[in-house]
């Protein structure tokens, strides 16, 4: 593979990428917190990108830094409609241009009733039709942020966030367990809500249900059953304006 294209998916924490042929096949390259980009080196045969940025001035400065002036970057916002998908927010462009990727990928994958839900740095679900509609979604604080914003008010409330893995469904016997239960916890019941609404307000059965971001391992076995892992459905969207 000659890669000439690098798709990047710029989050609050982490970048993702990938590089793309002339033929538009995609291969899977970095997924990194900003501050070790400097050890990527760019491949010479790549001089364009195409950009998905959420995060904020200071993540946008590390990324300009390691572009520096080899690259002609493309940074793609959310439109009110693209590639069989119509975007259901009446100001289109504040949708978030990660969640308008992720519908773009995972519907020109496979056009069926949709629930993508990204555990990340928020929680985000969001609903779209076999027929390209979006329907709207939610956005909740992520499990790390939950934890964070309870220790930051109260003092004497402390978390151990290096030991939430296997915590659902789990009763905290102390402080920090209690607060780690209680995030992940809700985290699921999130899950479980959306998939409520999924089946009862909206009334699918048939549908894919695609889970992405860090949080996910978090959720019981039960619910992760229910669904697929797949962490690249932005540089999928993505991909999709590089082959225009």
């Amino acid at each position: 593979m000659t890669p000439i294209k690098l798709l990047i998916d710029a989050g609050n924490t982490r970048v993702k990428s990938a590089l793309m042929d002339s033929e538009g096949h995609i291969e899977p390259w970095f997924n990194l917190p900003y501050e070790e980009l400097p050890t990527q080196e760019l491949p010479d045969t790549v001089t364009e990108c195409w950009l998905s940025l959420v995060g904020g001035p200071q993540q946008h400065q590390f990324l300009e830094r390691w572009f520096s002036a080899k690259l002609r970057v493309n940074q793609v916002h959310s439109e009110a409609q693209a590639f069989g998908v119509r975007n259901a927010y009446a100001a289109p462009s504040t949708l978030g241009v990660d969640r308008w990727l992720a519908l773009l990928g995972a519907y020109n994958e496979q056009p069926k009733a949709t629930v993508i839900i990204d555990a990340g740095t928020a929680i985000t679900v969001d609903w779209v039709t076999a027929e390209g509609a979006h329907l709207g979604g939610w956005i909740a604080p992520g499990v790390d942020l939950m934890q964070s914003s309870v220790t930051s008010r109260a003092p004497k409330v402390f978390t151990r966030q290096d030991q939430m893995w296997g915590r659902a469904n789990q009763l905290g016997v102390s402080t920090p367990d209690g607060l780690m239960d209680g995030c992940v916890n809700m985290f699921a019941g999130l899950v479980r809500q959306a998939l409520h609404v999924t089946e009862v307000e909206l009334d699918w059965f048939d549908y894919r249900l695609l889970f992405s971001g860090g949080s996910t391992p978090l959720l019981p076995l039960e619910l992760k059953r229910r669904g697929e892992q797949r962490s690249e459905l932005v540089l999928q969207g993505l991909a999709l304006y590089a082959n225009t």
